[in-house]
């Protein structure tokens, strides 16, 4: 795999939303991505059976949408790790 800017797993504040991930992980890890998924891929993208657990690219491929928009705004909405306190 080709560099693709910094990877570093163990460090969160330089957390990078890739199209590899998996949707549920980035669903856990950032709770908030959910609406950034609805909006972009509408309201009911992730309730088709089987689809959170599949890439990004994935997802974005099968709602025939661009994922660059996608992932640029979950990259920014993610990027503040928030504290698991719910809604904030």
């Amino acid at each position: 795999m080709a560099g693709h800017g910094k990877h570093h797993h163990s460090d969160h504040s330089d957390w990078v939303i890739t199209n590899k991930m998996i949707v549920q992980d980035v669903l856990n890890a950032c709770p908030q991505s959910l609406a950034v998924f609805t909006k972009h891929l509408g309201p009911y993208a992730l309730s088709m059976p089987g689809v959170k657990t599949e890439a990004i690219e994935v997802l974005a491929a099968m709602s025939d949408y661009h994922e660059e928009l996608l992932l640029e705004e979950l990259n920014q909405v993610c990027k503040q790790k928030p504290k698991k306190t719910g809604h904030f």
